[in-house]
């Protein structure tokens, strides 16, 4: 009876991207299942980027691994690359659309908390020029909060990790949109000093199924290293210590 109350009070719809591995069907089935209790979502199922079938030729035509190399000090594996170009095909398709933002979500999602209170602060700090995202999972490091409704916070966030729910605008997706990108799709340390304002719900919305009972199809090489760049390495490592230090003062939101 609740929920038909919400549903009856939301006129505005917000849409949702969802990336899917055209072949991973018990995961579509999840998340069909999740979205039910996401009523306010007009939900659209994206064919993931399966780059582990790619040639080295095709990788380098979609995606700059010699710049990833120099960015992480590592060679880049298909299942980043697939990643990130599925990222991006979901903002091509929120600037090709007439939405003012969207919802992108991975097919392995856990709520946490009920999303659809927040949707109209949320749907107030997205409708801007200002290029924005906001990030709905933990995993994130931030610089100061303020409140906007209850016990909610909004995070400005200075580093993050992972990508399986965030809401973006699509200036922000205008801006975010490469040819041939060359970072991790959840680099949003890269994302934000490129223009984007990047923020977070505290406390945070969504997980990612760490149960074991969809396991991860991609990532499953060995990370190796790329010789040399010493000054990335140090850059890195200071990066690292900073973090640290906002885990020590309290300001991390853990996944």
């Amino acid at each position: 009876q609740r929920q038909m109350c919400i549903r009856d009070s939301y006129k505005i719809v917000m849409k949702a991207y969802i990336i899917n591995l055209k072949k991973s069907v018990d995961r579509k089935k999840y998340m069909q299942e999740q979205l039910e209790k996401m009523f306010f979502l007009s939900a659209e199922f994206v064919e993931a980027v399966d780059a582990r079938g790619m040639t080295e030729r095709e990788k380098n035509v979609f995606f700059d691994t010699e710049l990833f190399c120099k960015r992480y000090v590592k060679e880049v594996r298909p299942g980043e690359i697939g990643c990130t170009l599925s990222h991006q095909k979901c903002y091509r398709k929120l600037v090709e659309s007439r939405d003012k933002y969207a919802l992108i979500l991975e097919d392995d999602i856990v709520i946490r908390h009920n999303i659809d209170t927040l949707v109209p602060e949320i749907e107030k700090l997205l409708n801007t020029d200002e290029p924005r995202v906001i990030l709905l999972s933990g995993w994130y490091w931030y610089l100061g909060t303020k409140t906007i409704k209850q016990h909610y916070c909004l995070a400005r966030v200075y580093d993050a990790f992972l990508t399986h729910a965030y809401i973006i605008n699509r200036e922000a997706a205008s801006l975010l949109i490469e040819q041939r990108p060359f970072i991790t799709a959840d680099d949003w340390f890269y994302i934000r000093k490129k223009g984007v304002k990047l923020y977070a719900v505290l406390p945070h919305l969504l997980d990612q199924d760490w149960s074991g009972e969809y396991p991860t199809s991609i990532n499953q090489e060995e990370k190796k290293r790329c010789p040399g760049l010493w000054k990335r390495k140090i850059e890195i490592c200071f990066h690292s210590l900073l973090l640290k230090f906002l885990y020590i003062i309290k300001r991390f939101e853990k996944a």
